[in-house]
């Protein structure tokens, strides 16, 4: 399975977050995938984007990604004290 999967995956759950809902995990086939969008502390713009399959815990992380609108996004302290993205095996790109 592929980097490439996950980026599908990404990219329509960042027009709709709502687009997770019954998508499988492209490494497992599970439905239970995550995704949080974390502002690093550096960083007055753009965002970093952790996708990820609750089951197998592989996933892709993505950074400098552009924000969407309407999707909460935490700061890099805030998603460590919420514990929001599971240590997980990060798919490398192509």
């Amino acid at each position: 399975m592929g980097f490439l999967q996950w980026l599908d995956i990404y990219e329509e759950a960042w027009a709709d977050e709502r687009a997770l809902a019954g998508r499988s995990c492209p490494e497992c086939g599970r439905a239970d995938l995550g995704l949080a969008f974390v502002r690093p502390p550096s960083s007055s713009r753009g965002v970093m984007a952790a996708l990820w399959c609750d089951v197998c815990l592989h996933g892709v992380f993505l950074g400098n990604c552009s924000e969407p609108e309407s999707v909460r996004i935490r700061s890099r302290d805030e998603a460590r004290r919420e514990r929001l993205v599971p240590n997980y095996t990060v798919i490398p790109p192509v």
